[in-house]
């Protein structure tokens, strides 16, 4: 029996977040990252069940965040909900000065040169 499943076992675990898709799969990664960097120990369950979607219903392959201290789960729900509702950043086109193609806003350099764009 490994660590994580050690964990489940003594029912210490309790579940934070889960993605309604397989796209979403970023985020959880995103949010894992974001309670690690702040102490807090998680774990993500389902983690590489998206190839048995189908023959499991698919509910039962997303993956999950679950957090190992229950002491810790409402500083992280409220960090989840704070990461869940943080304004989307978004900038224009911008011109490179060095090369002059055309650059989509969320990127901070260009793709042809590799100059960074001047803020």
């Amino acid at each position: 029996m490994g660590h994580e499943q050690d964990v489940r076992a003594t029912g210490l675990v309790k579940y934070l977040f889960g993605s309604n898709n397989m796209i979403e799969r970023a985020g959880i990664d995103a949010v894992k990252s974001l309670l690690e960097n702040d102490g807090i120990a998680c774990l993500i369950r389902n983690e590489n069940l998206s190839m048995a979607a189908g023959e499991l219903p698919i509910q039962d392959c997303l993956p999950e965040i679950w957090i190992l201290n229950d002491d810790d789960y409402p500083r992280a729900h409220e960090m989840v909900e704070a990461w869940r509702n943080a304004p989307i950043e978004t900038h224009e086109q911008w011109l490179c000065p060095e090369c002059g193609e055309n650059i989509e806003g969320q990127f901070t350099s260009c793709w042809k040169c590799g100059r960074e764009r001047r803020t």
